[in-house]
């Protein structure tokens, strides 16, 4: 996979460099036109240089790796790369024409992109945030408490290092009542191997003593072929299409419904209702799967008290003033993270801790990873 993917990126690179660099002679070529030539000249080559980005972004992704998030990748590179080396070396030509106003705002492009670049790739990613959101369930009564719950999704990592721990610790901190993971906790990147970071993960959550008075649970996301196992020799218990039911006091309880990674697609619409129908209907119920789509065809026919999801990871990359380009959901996009109630249905959608792995681009912007912690009266 390596190969092809490095492969691809080499075809794209000739492609996209070379345009570049036609477009940079253009530029220096018309340095001496009059301002309205000019822009007119820099809009029309600016827009051929993202048609060819994308058309060699989406070629080489499809010939020499097939993955929905290799073309995002390739164009990141492009991005931060080809684009501002054209800018800076734009704006030092410019410069040296005495042309100030326009070296001005190349040079600001430029630099502006490295910015973009620093933040998104090696400052925001461990910019671990603790979000709180309170919540009164619908069930909640005349003896109402307060349940706390720490929700924990897409630890998505390739190796075992600091940050992970200083996640699982801040989550600890927070003295949760129960611990839920929904999903995707160990993804390699292009050169594979998994079982070391496997065996790290299991390693960290034994040796924090990783556990809540009500328990610890988690279900399977997308990138989990050794699912439960991973979790062998911890605390946690793993949920496939099964429910725990938890003592709360007072003679009440919280089913604790963990979805499997096909219902939680909103597949097995069927068997996932059924599943629900098995919790008592006097008890709490909460709902956990990986994917959030579930709600579409369980908010519809099926009471429960809040569902939990994560795998948006908030879009992972927002724009200011739109939000997330993509959040790999057929969801609204406002629902790609945070607390929120669709059709009837309390959802919760955690933005994750880590990142897509693999042949995605390995950053996050204006979408900083977090722990969310619910309080919930209930």
């Amino acid at each position: 996979m390596k190969e092809r993917f490095l492969l691809g990126a080499l075809a794209f690179h000739v492609v996209y460099g070379a345009a570049c660099a036609w477009v940079g002679a253009r530029w220096h070529a018309r340095r001496a036109n009059d301002r309205p030539t000019w822009l007119r000249g820099a809009w029309s080559d600016a827009l051929r240089l993202v048609l060819v980005a994308l058309a060699a972004a989406g070629l080489a992704a499809a010939v020499w790796s097939p993955s929905g998030f290799t073309m995002f990748r390739y164009l990141a590179q492009g991005l931060f790369g080809e684009t501002i080396v054209l800018a800076a070396a734009l704006a030092w030509s410019h410069a040296r024409a005495a042309l100030r106003a326009r070296a001005a705002v190349l040079g600001a492009a430029s630099l502006a992109l490295l910015a973009v670049y620093a933040e998104a790739y090696h400052r925001e990613p461990t910019d671990l945030q603790v979000r709180r959101h309170p919540a009164v369930l619908p069930s909640a009564g005349p003896s109402a408490r307060t349940l706390r719950i720490v929700h924990l999704s897409d630890i998505q990592t390739d190796t075992i290092g600091p940050f992970q721990e200083r996640a699982l610790r801040q989550a600890l901190a927070e003295s949760p009542d129960l611990i839920v993971f929904t999903g995707d906790y160990i993804q390699p990147r292009l050169d594979g191997g998994r079982q070391a970071a496997t065996a790290d993960f299991q390693a960290l959550l034994r040796r924090l003593d990783f556990a809540a008075p009500l328990g610890a649970f988690a279900v399977r996301g997308d990138v989990d072929p050794e699912w439960p196992r991973m979790f062998d020799g911890t605390k946690v218990t793993a949920l496939t299409g099964e429910l725990a039911r938890l003592p709360l006091g007072d003679g009440r309880f919280l089913s604790l419904i963990g979805l499997t990674s096909g219902m939680s697609r909103g597949n097995e619409r069927q068997a996932m209702r059924r599943l629900v129908a098995n919790a008592p209907s006097g008890d709490v119920r909460i709902v956990f799967g990986h994917q959030p789509d579930y709600v579409i065809p369980l908010s519809a026919t099926t009471r429960v008290d809040l569902a939990l999801a994560g795998h948006t990871h908030g879009g992972q990359v927002a724009l200011p003033l739109f939000g997330p380009p993509y959040t790999s959901s057929p969801l609204p996009r406002r629902y790609a993270g945070g607390l929120h109630e669709y059709e009837g249905t309390l959802l919760h959608v955690s933005r994750g801790v880590g990142m897509e792995r693999g042949p995605a681009p390995q950053m996050r912007f204006l979408v900083p990873p977090e722990i969310c912690v619910l309080e919930l009266t209930l």
